[in-house]
């Protein structure tokens, strides 16, 4: 069985790398530009959600927040194009985010971790 993933990421040329590189056998994909259309996506039920911290409007944490409540199962991965914050360490020790990453990430790690979290 395909394992659903949701990458949100509001910078298009990130979205579609990503897309891009987590599209593996096994794996089905849906991405959004935006916080919103994210949390319309939770109804698909994902096993993984790829999200960026800096989103307009609503940020990545509370939308991983939200996942939690609406998908309880869901794995969660947060990339941030900045340093560790105090609001992602809480993020961190409150089990909202599983695996964090600091853009640029290596790809190998992103990797791993997403078949980790996968369970695969």
């Amino acid at each position: 069985m395909s394992k659903r993933i949701l990458i949100v990421d509001d910078e298009e040329p990130l979205r579609r790398s990503l897309v891009r590189v987590l599209g593996r056998p096994g794996f089905q994909i849906n991405a959004y530009g935006c916080s919103e259309d994210a949390l319309s996506g939770l109804e698909l039920e994902p096993q993984l959600i790829v999200c960026d911290y800096h989103l307009p409007r609503i940020d990545g944490i509370s939308v991983l927040r939200a996942a939690r409540v609406r998908c309880p199962g869901v794995k969660t991965i947060l990339l941030s194009g900045g340093v560790c914050d105090d609001a992602i360490t809480a993020a961190l020790e409150e089990g909202i985010v599983d695996s964090f990453f600091i853009k640029p990430w290596r790809l190998d790690e992103l990797l791993a971790a997403v078949d980790e979290l996968c369970g695969r």
